[in-house]
């Protein structure tokens, strides 16, 4: 038995105001390594392959792309045959002129490899199931978790799926049924939660070997945006069908109960003044870098100030020329900017003044995600503007934890609000301490109010952009062992 590993992760945003070559696609990942360690893991021979990684952001040149795709292909049949064949992609990767690049590049594996080997896709939840990776590979699994604490686990389970699949000891087959949902849901608590500990419950069970719960991801703009359910069982089509009904009509119910919970930038400013045993804590979800947004909206910034609210911090603000601005003056210095609202106009307005600078870190590292080790940032600074101070890098990454506050001298435990530009893999880190925890839809291109967004290759109907019921969902196609 021989394995091969290997990646190319892009969740692509086609709002998005940040370009993607080639160059913009490093080789390192959290989800392949939890593959490789997986496989390894296994006690099955293992060739660690290529891993191309890019951080959320536009479609990628179609030329790039088709290097990476190619690549990949050329490693794989250069260094088999191989057993199993196991792929770490994201699930909503768009290239110029590839609007479904997880299913081109499975199709283009499977040319180059033929029908006997079994292809196993690992994918994040924010992704858009097609029919071609679906018939493409033998197995696709999806992780569970919002935040995405679940990584490891699902890694296991689909090199184990694979393995046993390869030595004919299980049969799989796929009932999949996407449904014409444009939402998110937080699994940390009910009632996604409890969707989620019903799908791993019923997975202990002899036929259903895997259940996928795909949150899907609006901003790609492709056909295959929306939610879905994936149910993989053990030579049961009819089980899997009937399971992939119940889930997908039980999702639909949900629909609206997180997407819920946004507010508007006056809605959650006007509780900045309540009694609260801890600091108040905001997620700025539209402009959250780790669905390719810039980085740099002042929306937020631009209210807080004009309230006059104190003891308020932000991060991260990704406005290289500013920081460098910042570097130049040294700690203590009254420097002149103009902050923010560079990337795109749907970033607001810079704001203009002068700002005083209250520390420069040039060896930075900050929270990643849950379970994997801090990252190297470079320089990070802090500068106080009124009441308010702002944290300023010229990496483009979200907030995951409180670090990239105490980097900059900034103590998160004892600052009334804390604006951080994340979504939702902030959360467990903040949630221990925090007083209240809000999520604010500032008018960014991760925007929640999907009316705002222009839209030009989504499906219809699509709930909420227009009416849709129980019967707009379609009837589960099933997907065979080959």
């Amino acid at each position: 038995m021989r394995i091969y590993v290997g990646g190319l992760i892009h969740e692509t945003n086609a709002f998005s105001p940040v370009p993607t070559r080639l160059a913009d696609y490093g080789d390192h990942c959290g989800s392949y390594e939890d593959l490789c360690a997986a496989a390894a893991a296994s006690g099955v021979e293992m060739y660690r392959g290529r891993c191309a990684r890019a951080a959320p952001s536009a479609p990628t040149v179609r030329a790039d792309y088709e290097t990476l795709r190619n690549s990949l292909v050329s490693e794989i049949v250069a260094q088999g045959p191989f057993d199993c064949i196991l792929l770490s992609l994201h699930g909503a990767q768009v290239a110029e002129g590839y609007p479904d690049c997880e299913g081109d590049v499975v199709a283009a594996v499977r040319g180059a490899c033929g029908n006997d080997v079994t292809i196993g896709v690992m994918l994040d939840l924010h992704a858009a199931i097609g029919l071609r990776l679906l018939e493409q590979a033998n197995l696709v699994c999806v992780i569970k978790e919002y935040p995405h604490t679940d990584f490891p686990e699902t890694a296991a389970q689909l090199v184990d799926l694979a393995l046993r699949q390869r030595r004919g000891q299980i049969s799989p087959v796929t009932a999949f049924v996407p449904i014409p949902v444009f939402s998110l849901w937080h699994t940390p608590l009910p009632p996604s939660k409890t969707l989620v500990d019903d799908a791993r419950a019923l997975e202990s069970e002899s036929s259903v070997l895997h259940i996928s719960l795909v949150h899907g991801f609006p901003w790609s703009d492709v056909a295959d945006a929306g939610a879905a359910v994936l149910v993989i069982t053990d030579g049961d089509p009819e089980g899997a069908v009937r399971h992939a009904r119940q889930f997908a009509h039980r999702l639909w119910k949900i629909r609206d109960a997180d997407l819920g919970h946004y507010q508007s930038i006056e809605e959650c400013l006007d509780q900045v003044p309540l009694s609260h045993s801890g600091p108040l804590v905001i997620a700025d979800a539209g402009d959250n870098p780790g669905a390719g947004t810039g980085s740099d909206a002042t929306w937020i910034l631009h209210e807080v100030v004009a309230r006059g609210l104190q003891n308020v911090a932000l991060a991260l603000f990704h406005d290289p020329e500013a920081l460098a601005r910042v570097v130049e003056g040294g700690v203590g210095a009254t420097v002149r900017l103009s902050l923010g609202g560079h990337s795109t106009e749907l970033a607001g307005a810079p704001l203009v003044g002068d700002f005083t600078v209250t520390c420069i870190n040039p060896t930075a590292r900050i929270d990643a995600m849950p379970g994997y080790e801090p990252i190297a940032v470079g320089t990070l600074a802090a500068v106080r503007y009124g009441g308010v101070q702002i944290v300023l890098g010229d990496y483009r990454e979200q907030v995951f934890g409180p670090r990239v506050f105490r980097e900059v001298g900034i103590d998160p435990l004892t600052t009334s609000v804390l604006v951080v530009k994340s979504a939702q893999h902030f959360y467990n880190a903040f949630a221990s301490f925090a007083s209240t925890i809000l999520y604010c839809d500032s008018p960014c291109s991760r925007t929640v109010d999907f009316a705002r967004l222009p839209f030009s290759n989504r499906r219809s109907p699509m709930w909420p952009l227009e009416e849709c019921g129980i019967g707009d969902i379609p009837a589960p196609v099933l997907i065979g062992v080959r």
